[in-house]
Order: C-alpha cells, then sequence, then structure tokens
C-alpha cells in the first residue's frame, strides 16, 4: 500500500473555498480502482490548516490518480493557497499492518 499524510497551512479565510472543491474531487478519486481511502480534515485549533489522509494500493496507483484532470485543476486551485506544504509517507510498500 501507498499511505500518507499531507498537511497544509492555508492563507486565512481559504478553506471554505477549497472544501467546496473537494467533495467532488474526494467522490471522483474514491471511485478510482486504486484508491482504498481519500479524506479531508480540518484541525479544530487552527482554521486554516487541511489535512488529507490518503491511501492506494500502490505508488503507481496513485501516481496514475495524478494524472486525472480533476486532480490536477484541484491542485492547481489549492496550491495558491499554502501557506505551508508537508507530505509525509506512512509504512512502506512491505509494512505490516
Amino acid at each position: 500500500m501507498y499511505k500518507f499524510v499531507i498537511s497544509i497551512g492555508l492563507k486565512p479565510g481559504a478553506l471554505e473555498q477549497i472544501l467546496q472543491r473537494a467533495l467532488e474531487v474526494q467522490r471522483l478519486t474514491r471511485a478510482e480502482a486504486g484508491c482504498l481511502a481519500y479524506d479531508f480534515f480540518t484541525c479544530t485549533d487552527d482554521p486554516d490548516r487541511l489535512v488529507f489522509i490518503e491511501c492506494f494500493v500502490s505508488k503507481e496507483a496513485h501516481a496514475l490518480h495524478c494524472e486525472q484532470q480533476y486532480t490536477k485543476e484541484f491542485i492547481a486551485f489549492h496550491e495558491q493557497f499554502h501557506v505551508s506544504f508537508t507530505f509525509e509517507r506512512i509504512g512502506t510498500d512491505n509494512s505490516r499492518h
């Protein structure tokens, strides 16, 4: 499996704009054959922090996801609001549960 957490610090007031587009991207992504989980979370103590938790069957499945037009458009949209960006891989392809 290919699992990771993305934590994004946002410009003040951007969260709602991103979440309005996130639901459709979430629906489309969850329908991809290689997607196991695709979720968004907001922080209770920081209204300008958005967290993505994603899990795909493989790194290749995630690469295919990144090639989808809706993925490219969503990333391009929310990147304009980033103040910080952290990508953290969880486990390895050979990790145990």
